[in-house]
């Protein structure tokens, strides 16, 4: 079976690339860096939709925050990894913003909890 030109500089690569670009968040920080990741993904079709999720996941503003709430039944439930919603007057989170549970810190003496979140 004789090689097409196409397959014989597909062959040639030794990389397979798949990318996304977000340009509102190129517009938004000029400096933004690129990033390059390698993977295992075989096909082009699974690069380019790891490609966009990444992108979905960086390409959003995000904050990490610590808070100490007063530690009680309910909130001694909190564990790590869990989402929970923080409402504050202040920060823009009037109307509430979930956040990923990053840290638990308990302090039974002073029956404070310090959380540690992402979101």
């Amino acid at each position: 079976m004789a090689l097409t030109q196409a397959r014989i500089n597909w062959l040639a690569k030794e990389w397979r690339e798949a990318s996304d670009t977000d340009t509102g968040v190129l517009t938004a920080h000029l400096l933004a860096p690129q990033s390059v990741e390698q993977s295992l993904l075989t096909t082009a079709a699974d690069a380019g939709a790891e490609a966009t999720r990444r992108q979905a996941l960086r390409g959003t503003k995000r904050d990490r925050m610590e808070i100490v709430v007063a530690l009680t039944d309910e909130t001694d439930e909190i564990d790590l990894g869990d989402v929970i919603t923080l409402t504050h007057s202040r920060y823009g989170l009037d109307s509430g913003k979930q956040f990923t549970v990053l840290g638990v810190q308990p302090d039974a003496a002073n029956h404070r909890l310090t959380l540690t979140l992402w979101g």
